[in-house]
């Protein structure tokens, strides 16, 4: 191969390396459009070359690590400045490739920037630019191997790796690939990128953290399903699901408190709100939990609730299980059609004092000036977050002090999350109490109406604000109301949707996720599998299927041998010179030329010089080499082995070397 053959490759694989990059946060555009002007140079001008002296070099050096310090250093976790460092140096070397070895030298570093592509992507896609990967670096692999040997890389203007070469390439990595994925010692987050890396999927979760939470992306997953028990159409605020009311216990984060309290359960019914009444005018529902965790999920509304196992009561009425439990768990929760009872428990009061962004003080006092209760205050905070701020899956990439203030000062956009902790704030600092209330809000609706399926995509958080004359808790929802999910039928386009974000959530849930927990798991079922094949385990089944593999393994040679009858048998050459003219007989044989069962030696090297003209003088030798092992007085053992084996690689070359028989035969090469 030529200089600019090596650099092209190496153009090739840089940009191939760098090709998920613009899509994901963890490089800096700079860098890599650096690279990739780099590998674009490599591609179209081969036969460009930079070279840079010593002095030179040193200060690119410098430069470099000032780049990388000025790009924001270890804020954002080790791997962008290891990727913004692994960029430069590479571009660097990509550069000022001038022969094999410095391509080889400047090969590792192209490698380990693809790496860094691999590792930091978390969309499904990545699979297929794997596969695409291990495709390219087979045949650069393929070509570097054969140019060391001498070998020419190409025939006809083609490479020489063909299509059922990078099949095998393909499923070959993948093969491999999923062992080492399975086995390879996690960390504690899918990555190493830091907080907000990471996409993450909508879901419930009993802690809101604001600082840091990324893109979030809807999960297809069913979360519960509601069920009308008497056949009455399911109401809209039905499929509001509660689960509990959170606290603010940092600066930027909500959490529940603890459940202690044992209920009463008079008639084995549970009552959150305390309130006992007659059941007579009202709805009964069932809710199942595919997968159960801590909380029960109560419709807006409910009075009364059977649950078939242990719970506990927490201070805001939220519904916890008693002990963990996994499979399937469906409750009946009763319902009121008119006025719902509304948690009264009192305002916990915080021992933290969380220091107010003096920017978010004078935006709640701008926000409530006129008004004089409390309840006009609350929905003023209400009706301006709904219609001065947009709603976005998109949340904080980077670490900041206080994502409130974020949301409310410089982006103006996120999801419920920080809508509801922004109104948290802002009635908390206008002396209203106030907390973060999660759950789940609307679903799909069966064609009946009798049935709502509620998937992890409908996760959602409001607010409860104590307000009015009274004790109870009233709820405010300043996610603008086309944000929040809501109730509907499924259509056709909508079930195409689910089932791609049911494909992406998969991949997020047991690959991007699987970890320590999923390897001990997989560890306990293999066990369980050993254990079952051992426990079940019968030696004369086990023979009964071996004989029947071998039975048909001996069936299927044999019938393909009479399909494809193989060329006439030649007894067995005892000299070197002779073994070898012995395999090129069997060589035109398996390409279909009839070679009898006494031809000469001469007629065997005329054919070949035919089939391979490249090796017509290796043969020539070899047919000399033989008539003397096989005609001379001197007797067999002749010829010096070590010629023979010299002069057999050079016609096994040419035979490869070939990309088929001379056409006067008509039949292509095996090889």
């Amino acid at each position: 191969m030529k200089v600019s053959d090596y650099r092209r490759m190496l153009g090739t694989l840089l940009l191939l390396a760098v090709a998920p990059l613009p899509f994901l946060y963890i490089i800096l555009p700079p860098f890599w459009l650096v690279a990739a002007a780099a590998g674009l140079l490599l591609v179209l001008r081969p036969t460009f070359n930079l070279r840079l002296s010593g002095v030179v070099l040193n200060l690119v050096g410098v430069g470099i690590i000032v780049a990388v310090v000025l790009a924001g250093g270890l804020r954002v976790g080790p791997l962008r400045p290891l990727g913004h460092l692994m960029l430069l140096l590479t571009t660097v070397r990509a550069v000022g490739v001038t022969d094999r070895r410095s391509f080889l030298k400047a090969l590792l570093p192209v490698f380990l920037v693809w790496m860094i592509s691999v590792t930091s992507s978390t969309d499904i896609s990545v699979v297929g630019y794997f596969v695409v990967s291990a495709i390219l670096w087979w045949w650069a692999g393929t070509r570097i191997h054969l140019a060391g040997q001498g070998c020419s890389v190409s025939k006809a203007g083609r490479p020489l790796p063909r299509p059922r070469h990078v099949a095998v390439a393909a499923v070959a990595a993948l093969l491999i690939a999923i062992p080492i994925f399975l086995i390879m010692p996690r960390l504690r987050a899918p990555w190493i990128a830091g907080r907000g890396g990471v996409s993450s999927v909508t879901g419930f979760s009993s802690h809101v953290e604001l600082g840091g939470v990324g893109t979030i992306r809807q999960s297809p997953e069913v979360a519960l399903i509601l069920r009308s028990v008497s056949g009455e159409p399911l109401e809209t605020n039905w499929v509001r699901m509660r689960a509990t009311a959170l606290e603010r216990v940092t600066l930027d984060s909500w959490a529940p408190r603890g459940a202690s309290v044992v209920p009463a359960s008079p008639d084995g019914l549970v009552w959150p709100f305390g309130r006992i009444r007659s059941l007579a005018d009202l709805v009964e529902l069932e809710v199942e939990l595919p997968h159960p965790r801590r909380y029960l999920f109560l419709p807006e509304g409910t009075v009364a609730v059977s649950s078939p196992v242990s719970v506990r009561l927490d201070p805001t009425g939220g519904v916890v299980l008693a002990s963990r439990m996994r499979g399937p768990l469906t409750y009946s929760v009763w319902v009121a059609r008119g006025d719902p009872p509304r948690p009264a428990d009192p305002p916990r009061k915080s021992s933290k004092e969380f220091e107010v962004h003096p920017g978010v003080r004078k935006l709640a006092r701008d926000i409530v000036s006129g008004y004089e209760t409390d309840v006009a205050r609350a929905a003023a905070v209400e009706r301006y977050l709904q219609q001065n701020f947009s709603y976005s899956m998109s949340g904080m990439t980077h670490l900041r002090s206080d994502p409130v203030a974020w949301f409310l000062l410089s982006e103006k956009q996120g999801h419920c999350e920080y809508f509801a902790g922004a109104m948290v704030a802002l009635l908390d600092d206008l002396g209203i109490p106030a907390r973060l209330v999660a759950g789940y809000s609307g679903g799909s609706l069966s064609l009946d109406g009798e049935l709502a399926v509620v998937r992890e995509a409908n996760a959602h958080t409001w607010v409860e604000a104590r307000v009015g004359h009274g004790e109870e808790w009233t709820t405010f929802d300043p996610t603008p109301e086309a944000d929040v999910p809501a109730l509907s039928r499924p259509t056709g386009r909508e079930r195409i949707r689910w089932a791609m974000s049911w494909v992406q959530s998969a991949w997020d849930r047991y690959v991007l996720t699987f970890g320590l927990g999923e390897q001990t798991q997989l560890l306990a079922v293999l066990a369980a599998v050993v254990d079952f094949f051992f426990r079940h385990f019968e030696w004369r089944s086990v023979g009964l299927v071996l004989v029947g593999v071998a039975a048909a393994v001996f069936l299927w040679r044999f019938m393909r041998n009479r399909e494809q009858p193989s060329p006439a048998k030649r007894p067995p050459a005892a000299s070197p010179a002779a073994r070898s003219i012995d395999r090129i007989a069997r060589r035109l044989g398996k390409n279909g030329i009839d070679v009898p069962q006494r031809a000469t030696v001469r007629w065997i090297a005329r054919h070949a010089r035919r089939a391979w003209p490249g090796a017509g003088a290796a043969v020539g030798e070899l047919a000399w080499l033989a008539e003397r092992e096989l005609y001379s007085s001197d007797g067999p053992g002749n010829a010096d082995r070590a010629v023979v084996r010299t002069l057999w690689k050079s016609v096994r070359h040419a035979m490869r070397q070939s990309s088929g028989l001379n056409s006067e035969f008509g039949i292509r090469n095996s090889e």
